[in-house]
């Protein structure tokens, strides 16, 4: 393993791989999880092995920060989930206790309802 060829830059989105357009936080994401290096490759096909070295190496020197920022986007999404949810419509919650093939049918049903207001028609309840 070579990692001295692969360097960590600041290029204003966050640190990232030199040449490359992932991010640290991307494959950080999956590292803080638990995910190794053949489960991370899989969602991102284009990350070498030496690519994610030189991540695990910079994650070590900065490990509590990696985490805090992880925790504060993890958070941005809990909310942006809330609010959608909060709105109602297609992104209210499901009924987790309902079977896959009847939650996909109340969805439908949502969707044509919406669409047919949208449409200046009111759907029959």
């Amino acid at each position: 393993m070579n990692t001295q060829q692969v360097r960590i830059v600041e290029l204003g989105r966050g640190p990232q791989i030199e040449g490359h357009r992932l991010t640290v936080m991307d494959v950080f994401y999956y590292l803080h999880r638990g995910y190794d290096f053949d489960f991370i490759q899989q969602a991102m096909p284009s990350l070498s092995r030496d690519q994610f070295d030189a991540v695990v190496e910079y994650v070590k020197g900065h490990h509590a920060e990696l985490v805090e920022k992880d925790c504060q986007a993890e958070e941005f999404h809990q909310r942006g989930i809330a609010a959608q949810r909060a709105r109602g419509g297609i992104f209210a919650q499901s009924d987790e206790h309902l079977a896959t093939e009847e939650r996909v049918a109340r969805l439908r049903e949502k969707m044509t309802r919406k669409l047919a207001e949208k449409n200046g028609a009111r759907h029959p309840d």
